[in-house]
């Protein structure tokens, strides 16, 4: 079964992506054939070099009308394309669409690993972002989620987050402007411009500890512990701070948080990581591998 949302221009995949191959294929060719039922030929763009983590590939047609990525037709040669890319170029992390009838721009729609190939997101073809509303106040929401979207795409790649899904972008219903899952290891984002918070905040740092302990005092009035607070701050390269602690219930397991903020321009990243159980340096070694790949990317 497809599944279908106009929530933010996605739609989902589901198991018609099958790996199946197309015709003439093999590893180090480009990809290129066509799809005689839609009317469509396709070509990764790139040449010889076109294997790179962000793959575009080019869908032209002499019909508009050929366009209709809710059509479970168009979905099911998108997923044999994709089964393509990736057989030929396993380092892929985002491929990208980029439909043309009569020399004019149709559609830009991408895929990409970090959210399991599952959806589909509608991009505009010249900024490569989720489109949002002019209108406030939905723009600036919207663009909190579209700049949360990009920034964990940006870094939360390779080996190290092979096993992490983004579960939960673009999505106005949510709290958070990202949600992603790897392991025992809930992780979110939540972006905040400094005027929100009435410039209480001057640093990565006091922004940090006001979390910190926020969190300590509500596991407090819960009626369960803190304890085993820690802090890092990183300057070299990513300006970052990290604090993480534990709040252990009388008769339950212990639920053990990290959360990292970084700063850009106007606004704050916090990024939340939860994981419950006796170890706690599992919610710490996540924090401290996503503070690499935050300092990484930048």
């Amino acid at each position: 079964m497809v599944g279908t949302s106009r929530r933010w221009g996605f739609v989902s995949l589901s198991c018609v992506l099958l790996a199946v191959a197309i015709a003439g294929s093999a590893r180090g060719e480009a990809v290129k054939g066509q799809s005689r039922e839609l009317g469509i030929q396709f070509e990764v763009k790139g040449g010889a070099t076109w294997c790179t983590p962000d793959v575009v590939v080019a869908l032209t047609a002499t019909k508009i009308d050929a366009f209709k990525p809710e059509a479970l037709a168009f979905i099911q040669m998108l997923g044999r394309i994709r089964a393509v890319v990736i057989d030929q170029c396993p380092s892929v992390e985002r491929i990208s669409f980029d439909g043309a009838a009569q020399n004019r721009p149709v559609v830009s729609i991408e895929m990409t690993r970090l959210t399991k190939w599952r959806r589909l997101f509608k991009i505009d073809s010249q900024t490569r972002r989720p489109p949002c509303p002019t209108q406030e106040p939905a723009a600036t929401e919207c663009g909190k989620r579209v700049d949360a979207y990009l920034l964990t795409h940006r870094v939360m790649r390779g080996d190290s987050f092979a096993e992490t899904e983004l579960t939960t972008v673009l999505d106005e219903q949510d709290g958070a402007h990202a949600v992603w899952v790897s392991g025992e290891v809930i992780g979110k984002l939540t972006i905040k411009e400094r005027n929100e918070l009435a410039g209480r905040f001057a640093s990565n740092s006091e922004l940090a500890e006001a979390v910190l302990h926020g969190l300590a005092d509500q596991c407090s009035r819960e009626g369960a512990v803190h304890e085993g607070m820690w802090s890092e701050t990183w300057s070299e390269g990513s300006d970052l701070a990290m604090r993480g602690f534990s709040c252990r219930p009388p008769a339950d397991i212990s639920s053990n948080h990290a959360f990292i903020v970084i700063s850009r321009g106007a606004r704050f990243y916090v990024f939340a990581l939860l994981d419950r159980g006796n170890d706690t340096e599992v919610v710490k070694r996540a924090a401290q591998g996503l503070a690499h790949a935050i300092g990484d990317a930048r």
